[in-house]
């Protein structure tokens, strides 16, 4: 019992140190959209973050390689571009290799609200 509580908290609180390290998608002053770059490799997602209000549609592209996909938790999994009608709250998106490679695979994620 006391070694699935341990489990249980370690679990959390590795959860909330992957949380910190995503970076928020930011949109310039008086613009609908932003865009975000990296490179995923083997076993090496990058997690960014936004915040909508309830009603919005967001819209999401995914370019620079056919190996990389995105995941929206509790919404979408492994994805190229995707639209949804938002709820008010923060978001995380994942953007990961499909096919794991050791190579690096350059992308770019574009997110439009409105």
């Amino acid at each position: 019992m006391l070694r699935s509580c341990s489990f249980l908290v370690l679990s959390l609180f590795t959860t909330g140190a992957i949380a910190q390290q995503c970076e928020e998608i930011r949109f310039s002053p008086g613009t609908s959209s932003g865009e975000v770059s990296g490179q995923v490799i083997k076993e090496s997602p990058m997690c960014f973050t936004f915040g909508s209000g309830t009603s919005q549609t967001a819209r999401l592209d995914l370019s620079g390689s056919d190996n990389v996909c995105f995941s929206i938790e509790d919404v979408v999994d492994c994805q190229s571009n995707y639209n949804f009608a938002t709820a008010r709250r923060t978001y995380t998106v994942t953007v990961f290799q499909l096919f794991p490679q050791p190579a690096a695979e350059i992308f770019n994620l574009r997110l439009t609200i409105q």
